[in-house]
This record gives structure tokens, sequence and C-alpha cells, in this order.
């Protein structure tokens, strides 16, 4: 009967050892995980290098563990931590041309960290700038006008940001200095801006002219676009050529007092071909070029047509108006004689106003009973 109930008290014994041994050791091993769980990884690190700096930008994860940030950097292990999860940071003073390994780490209140999450980042450095070749400038007439080309002004090493400042200088003492912004020619290789909108006049006068231009940038590490603009600059000096505009190529219409047509009709006055000519069946008339802007003219030329000398122009008048109604007299001729059949003969006349509206009124011809001439074409002459 004593060995019957020493077994029982064993086996019950047994039980509650067994049973405690069991709570205790689940509890350490929840007590385990969660002393030991770390805080949240950033997630899509990405870098946007800039001069001599970088700015890297993460998501933070939304665990409730992640309290701050801490990044590490360089051959020197460079520590920097913030206090709270910012999700974007700028490195200053990265003047080294070879890439900067970057380590981010979130920690937990109690500076425990994270799994870390890597990128390299390549900043701009001075070399790299240095390197760079600044834009050049020439002066070129593209149709009716002349611009100030910047060339060179993107490349696979830059884009160009819009930001331009230049200083020329010219004879008669010629100076001009402007600081503008093309935000919508920003990433093209060719700037070209119309002398126009920097002077008052369409065309430099002749001569040599110096230009001191900068132009900001933004360099280029691979597929990456620097966050910074740089300024590349360059001095040159440019022998600006006389320049010579046909009226008569930009876009406009022609038309006469009769208003006449057929196969010898005005059309045929401005057609650039003296074998063709304007023929009206009255003595007297005016003919008027009217274009789709303003351009000051200040030489024209007239081609006599090919027959009947008698039908040529003999006294006239060129007048210009910006509405068709307001005239004023440009230049005005008498006893003119055309000595040959496409005779050609040039006339020049002092103007800086530019008009949309020019117009050739003819008050009298040598005589006929009608009136012909095979050509009449509209210039602006730099050297007059």
């Amino acid at each position: 009967m004593k060995k019957i109930k020493s077994i029982i008290t064993l086996s019950i014994l047994i039980a509650f050892v067994g049973n405690y041994g069991c709570d205790s050791m689940e509890d350490n091993f929840k007590q385990y995980l969660e002393e030991y769980n770390y805080s949240g990884k950033i997630d899509s690190l990405r870098v946007y290098p800039g001069y001599e700096r970088v700015i890297l930008a993460w998501d933070n994860p939304k665990d409730q563990k992640s309290k701050s940030i801490r990044v590490v950097y360089g051959s020197d292990s460079t520590v920097i931590s913030f206090d709270t999860l910012v999700d974007s940071i700028s490195i200053e003073g990265l003047t080294a041309g070879t890439g900067y390994e970057f380590i981010v780490y979130t920690m937990d209140a109690h500076n425990n960290l994270s799994v870390p999450t890597y990128i390299t980042a390549f900043p701009i450095s001075q070399a790299f700038v240095e390197s760079l070749t600044p834009p050049m400038v020439v002066v070129q007439t593209i149709g009716p006008d002349q611009y100030m080309s910047i060339m060179g002004t993107s490349n696979v090493l830059m884009n160009f940001s819009g930001h331009v400042e230049y200083t020329v200088t010219g004879p008669d003492d010629f100076s001009l200095s402007d600081e503008i912004y093309l935000p919508e020619l920003a990433g093209k290789p060719q700037v070209d801006i119309p002398v126009a909108d920097l002077i008052s006049l369409p065309f430099l006068p002749i001569g040599d002219y110096t230009f001191n231009i900068k132009v900001s940038v933004w360099p280029l590490q691979g597929n990456l676009v620097s966050v910074d603009e740089v300024w590349l600059s360059n001095t040159q000096t440019i022998t600006v050529e006389p320049v010579k505009i046909n009226l008569m190529t930009i876009p406009g219409t022609v038309s006469d007092q009769h208003n006449t047509g057929g196969g010898e009709g005005i059309q045929m006055l401005v057609d650039g071909n003296p074998n063709t000519k304007y023929l009206c069946g009255t003595q007297l008339t005016w003919m008027m070029w009217k274009m789709d802007r303003e351009f000051i003219a200040n030489t024209y030329e007239m081609t006599s047509a090919n027959d009947a000398e008698g039908r040529d122009p003999k006294n006239w008048v060129v007048e210009g108006s910006n509405d068709g109604s307001n005239w004023t007299v440009l230049d005005q001729q008498s006893e003119v004689k055309f000595t040959a059949r496409y005779q050609k003969k040039t006339f020049t006349f002092s103007n800086v106003t530019p008009y949309s509206h020019y117009r050739l009124r003819v008050t009298a011809n040598n005589g006929a009973s009608i009136f012909q001439l095979a050509e009449w074409t509209l210039f602006y002459d730099s050297n007059q």
C-alpha cells in the first residue's frame, strides 16, 4: 500500500514540474522574440548628385519601433544621426571625384540599428566641372533674322539650365549686358537668341565684338542629372559681317491698286524672275508688299520689263506703314530712265523704323497708256 502511494505522489510531482517548465520556457521564448526584434528597414533609397554634395531620399517603414535615422558614409565611416524619421538629407563637402558608399539605418528607442540599406553616389567635383567644355558664341543670320547663337549648351556631360549672363562690347563704344532666363530652351544643345531681342536694331552693326558669356548647366553623372547648377564661362572676339535681307522672302502678300491678276498679274512682281512681269492696264498704279511681321527696309531694287520702255516707271514714291492707312514717305525718285530691258537699278534710303507694309506708288511712267515692271525687291542692308 505504501508503494502505491509513493508512485502516485511521484506522478503528481512530475506532472506539476512538467507543466511549470513548459510555461516558463514559452514565456522566455516570447521575451526573447520581443527583445531582439529589429526596427524597420528603409525602402527605395535614392541618390541625387549635386556640386560637392549629394541628396539622399528614401521611404521610411510604417512599424512602431523605428524612431530615428542614422547615416554612415565615407572611408572614415562618418556618422550622421537624426532624432526623427527624416526621409531626405543633403550631405555637403564631398570633394572627391570617386564614389561614396552611404549606409542608412533606422533606430529604435534604444538606438538599436535596423538592417542596413546601401547605395553608392558620385558627387559633382570641381575637377569634373573644370573638365566641361564651355559653350561658344557665334553671330549668324537664320532666315531674315540675326542671332547670337550659343553652341554646345548641352551634351552627354551636361544639360543647359536656361540661365545666360553676357556682356558684349563693340565698335563705337557699343556695350550691352544682361541676364536672361530661357526655361523653354533648357536641355537644348544650341540656343539661338534673336539680336532684335537684345538691342533696338535687328542686326549688330558691322565690326568686331567681344562676348563675355556665362551659361548655367546641370552636370550629368551617367543618367543622373545634378541638383545643382554650375556656371561655365567663355570669352570670344567675333567679327560681325554685313547682312542683306530680302524682305520678299519674309511671309507676306503682294497686291496692287487694281487687283491685277492673270499671267502678268501682280504676283509676277515678286516671283524673283526678271523674265516675267507685272503689267497694269492703266498708266498709274501702286504696288504693296504686306508682311506678317514688321521689318526695316532701307534698300530696294527695280528691274525693267521686256518691252516698250514707255511703260517703265519714271517718277515714284516708296512709303511705309504699320496699319495700311497711315503712310510715311521713305524715298522719292523722279525722271528715272531705264536704258535697257531687264536692267536692274538699286536705290537706298535712310530708315531705322520697321514697317509691316511697304508701298511703291508710281506717279508717272514714260508716256505709255499702260504700266509694266519685272521685279520690285525690298532689302535690309546693314551696310547702309
